[in-house]
């Protein structure tokens, strides 16, 4: 054990020593309690429980967090300097903690005050992603954007926990893009996924057992606002110069966790205020505050086939630019949905859209046809702000897509019934949970890389010679023989 993990291994013994001899002191004799003894066992229990939380909060930095920093500096350049921003948002966090452990639920301007140093750093990492889209590590950069949000667990109320695994999913889905890419080259790529998405795996843990219902404040505590004390956080991995060898984390004392397991026996719920029905943006459209651009209504030719009827959504219908993605959601029975003022660094989001036709022109980044919608939650503390997750998924249904040129992928998922038209060139086609799928290639996208999962009746018609489509089956039944110990698959053909 290196001698930072023992030297955090006494610390936290000494803890425990202080707690197990401030509820010997604390326990009531024989006869009962008197009122003075019983008013010193329910501090003595408020403040244990306040100050195992940050200890608690300390076993992540010392150990997840470690990991995910020593891997990020590993692999360097842009993924290391988000790295550093979001060890920002943690000690941030960290420090907010500390703060409710030694403090009575402050007024709402006050939480609002202390939530600003952690909102900054989630900025600065969002920010870099938008930034580099190009980069060739930018599913690195959007794995980690797209689970900071949950550091927002403590300003969701009454069940942060299910938040925290919702934003889990949301990092796992890029997550699974960059496995995908670097598991046959740069195995420390994949370590840094694991080890990313572990993280929020042992916060969920971590808010479940101290946070049930928000976030926990002293209520023996003294003023949050006048709050200047504080113990020092345990060091993450410090970023190396590049030059030095990456730092090593510290190995997590097992033993002593389970020690803490034992003695955390502290119920940490408390009364708190239930947002009303008229107070949730997802349910009242006009409480968003959002700056949109509208896109062009300009007719747009139609792909291979448009398509009518379905039932209307019961959101409102959405085409707007907001920075740089394109979102259209909840359209229903529009043909005329064109995209032509689009950049290269533009992604187009189509949420639950049914018997419409949409037409992108020029070059985009990406495209994404039925991909989980965000699903808003209205904080207590910052009225005006939400927190997106991706609860439902929100497919479309009888949807036409004609695309031009695409730089990375155009992904279909949980759609039905859908038609996609590629004119130019795009690289990748991924289709998951999708049943009733065309896929129109011209003759410059030909050379596509097309993956499916857990989807049915797809086809692929290819551009021929004469401007004449051909169209092929794609594969969605496979026979797995064993070859010598090892497991052989082949796609299932049928003739006749």
């Amino acid at each position: 054990m290196s001698e930072a993990a023992l030297a955090s291994v006494v610390k936290r013994l000494e803890a425990a020593t202080l707690r197990l001899e401030e509820i010997a002191r604390t326990k009531a004799p024989a006869g009962g309690p008197t009122p003075s003894q019983g008013a010193d066992a329910s501090a003595g229990a408020s403040d244990g429980a306040a100050a195992r939380a940050v200890s608690g909060y300390d076993e992540l930095i010392s150990g997840p967090l470690q990991e995910y920093m020593k891997l990020s500096a590993s692999i360097g350049g842009l993924v290391q300097e988000q790295s550093q921003y979001f060890q920002e948002a943690i000690q941030a966090q960290r420090r907010l903690v500390e703060v409710a452990a030694s403090s009575k639920k402050p007024n709402v301007g006050t939480i609002q005050e202390s939530f600003k140093p952690i909102q900054t750093a989630v900025e600065k990492v969002t920010s870099l992603r938008e930034k580099n889209r190009p980069s060739p590590l930018f599913n690195h950069l959007s794995t980690v954007s797209e689970g900071i949000p949950a550091l927002a667990w403590p300003l969701v109320e009454p069940a942060p926990v299910p938040y925290v695994g919702e934003m889990k999913d949301s990092a796992q889905f890029y997550a699974n893009r960059v496995i995908k890419e670097f598991k046959d080259k740069d195995a420390s790529h994949v370590e840094w996924t694991k080890a990313y998405v572990g993280f929020y795996v042992e916060l969920q843990a971590y808010v479940k057992k101290f946070h049930t219902t928000g976030l926990a404040w002293n209520p023996r505590g003294g003023d949050a606002k006048s709050f200047t004390g504080g113990s020092k956080a345990p060091a993450a991995a410090p970023a190396p110069t590049p030059a030095a060898a990456p730092a090593s984390a510290p190995a997590k004392p097992a033993a002593a966790a389970g020690l803490f397991s034992e003695l955390n026996r502290d119920g940490l719920t408390s009364a708190l205020k239930k947002v009303d029905k008229s107070e949730m943006t997802h349910k009242n459209p006009e409480l968003r505050a959002s700056s949109v651009v509208k896109g062009a209504d300009a007719p747009a030719p139609a792909p291979a086939k448009t398509f009518g009827g379905g039932a209307a959504p019961k959101a409102p219908p959405k085409f707007a630019l907001e920075g740089n993605k394109w979102v259209v959601e909840n359209q229903v029975n529009n043909q005329n949905i064109v995209i032509d003022q689009t950049e290269l660094k533009h992604v187009v989001y189509i949420y639950n859209c049914q018997g419409s036709t949409i037409q992108i022109k020029g070059k985009v980044n990406a495209v994404t046809l039925g991909k989980h919608s965000p699903t808003n939650h209205k904080s207590l503390y910052f009225p005006q702000l939400t927190f997106s997750t991706r609860k439902q998924p929100d497919g479309s249904k009888k949807v036409g897509l004609l695309v031009e040129n695409v730089v990375s992928t155009v992904d279909i998922v949980n759609c039905k019934s859908a038609q996609i038209q590629i004119t130019g060139k795009a690289p990748t086609v991924v289709v998951d949970k999708t049943d009733g799928l065309q896929i129109y290639l011209s003759k410059a996208a030909a050379d596509v890389e097309i993956l499916s999962a857990k989807s049915s009746e797809m086809n692929v018609l290819l551009e021929g010679k004469d401007g004449d489509y051909d169209e092929k089956p794609l594969a969605e039944q496979f026979k797995t023989t064993i070859v010598n110990g090892a497991l052989v698959t082949v796609a299932v053909e049928h003739k006749g």
